[in-house]
């Protein structure tokens, strides 16, 4: 969620490395995606055109494997290419359930898509490693910077796609309920703050626009929550955004330790936010806000300091910039 790296939403949990980034660069205060869900963002974010051009309206299709991304021409022109972990701008992965229902819209019956949102605490107030793929994605984005890119003479561009803070897949549910399980631990809910976590206000369910009812139901959020259930999944997000922000840290050490980071531009952005429970959904695939509003700070030679930039933007912006 975008809105959590400036104010009111950063004092709902500690960023450091956001934080560094934004007094060390600038912050893009209405960053938005151009599609709500990762396949369709990836790809506009990979191709530079918007969602009616490349037609990816869901997770079953994406951009051509063969397309020229931006990445493709850096290459070309003589940049060192790397690419560590998620992508998902070709195809990514839904269910049965979730195919048919994508096609039974007009039809007079709903199907639940995702598992009852929930949180799930692991390990103890040292385990700092919760979403191990991510790590070791980090881990590898670390070593090529410190071992390869420290020992080039042409330029290098390094992407590295994190999963988090997306939800977790619910095995609960079984196979063809999404992920729904907000999972983190001690550690990283230590870094928010409680007291700061607004808890969002819902229309009763018979004045909710057929649209909204039609999501929180899919989504499993039409039956009853507690405030706390509604709080601890937000405060559980909150943390698996702090741990997403330590990822970042790594990437920025290793600049710094190589004498890179002066001279290196750095973004950061997300395919998507995460509603949390905001107009009773979790999730994404809904134009709020929440779900909507993405992060987007740059740093670097030749990037203002401590910037913050109202103009609207999206994820399309990113490829004539990358050229």
């Amino acid at each position: 969620d975008g809105r959590l790296t400036f104010f009111p939403g950063n004092q709902t949990v500690d960023l450091p490395s956001i934080n560094f980034m934004k007094r060390h660069g600038t912050v893009f205060l209405n960053a938005y995606t151009n599609s709500p869900i990762c396949c369709p963002s990836r790809a506009a974010m990979w191709s530079g055109l918007f969602t009616h051009l490349t037609e990816s309206w869901n997770n079953f299709k994406g951009l051509d494997p063969d397309y020229v991304t931006w990445m493709d021409l850096m290459e070309k022109h003589g940049y060192h290419a790397q690419k560590f972990g998620k992508l998902d701008f070709t195809s990514g992965h839904h269910s049965v359930s979730n195919r048919v229902e994508a096609w039974t819209r007009d039809v007079n019956f709903l199907l639940r898509q995702e598992g009852r949102p929930m949180v799930k605490l692991t390990g103890d107030r040292k385990q700092f490693r919760v979403m191990e793929t991510d790590w070791q994605n980090t881990d590898k984005a670390v070593n090529w910077i410190k071992e390869e890119a420290v020992n080039f003479t042409q330029p290098f561009i390094l992407y590295l796609g994190l999963n988090l803070p997306h939800p977790y897949p619910s095995p609960y549910a079984g196979e063809n309920f999404g992920s729904s399980t907000f999972l983190t631990s001690p550690y990283w809910l230590e870094k928010v703050n409680y007291e700061a976590i607004k808890i969002p206000k819902w229309s009763s369910l018979s004045e909710m626009h057929p649209v909204d009812y039609y999501s929180s139901y899919t989504k499993n959020c039409t039956g009853e929550f507690t405030k706390e259930e509604v709080r601890n999944i937000r405060a559980f997000y909150y943390a698996m955004c702090a741990e997403t922000d330590a990822m970042l840290g790594e990437i920025i050490s290793a600049l710094r330790d190589t004498g890179l980071l002066g001279k290196t531009i750095i973004i950061f952005t997300a395919d998507h936010g995460e509603l949390a429970m905001e107009h009773r959904q979790f999730y994404k695939m809904s134009m709020y806000e929440g779900s909507s509003h993405v992060p987007l700070l740059v740093m670097g030679p030749g990037v203002r300091q401590q910037q913050q930039i109202p103009d609207v933007v999206s994820l399309v912006d990113i490829y004539p910039t990358m050229l």
